[in-house]
């Protein structure tokens, strides 16, 4: 088996359906002896990056939304 490490990408096999990854590709930012922190790469929400984080709305590219992915916080959000 592949050692998993930062910079890989995840991709939720067709038999995974657990509802908080199905079909999601996960860019996994920090792997360490505590955890694994990741970001969903795919699943867009309808929330504009202004909205949320208003001086970052020059900074973010097309498309200009926050994504979603869980289970995570929703009072926090990761950039």
């Amino acid at each position: 088996m592949t050692e998993v490490r930062a910079g890989m990408l995840l991709v939720a096999s067709p038999e995974l359906h657990d509802p908080n990854f199905v079909d999601t590709v996960v860019l996994l930012i920090d792997v360490d002896e505590s955890g694994v922190l990741g970001v969903v790469l795919n699943r867009p929400s309808p929330v504009p990056v202004a909205d949320v984080l208003d001086p970052w709305a020059d900074a973010v590219a097309v498309p200009d939304v926050l994504f979603q992915g869980g289970p995570v916080s929703p009072e926090a959000a990761l950039a």
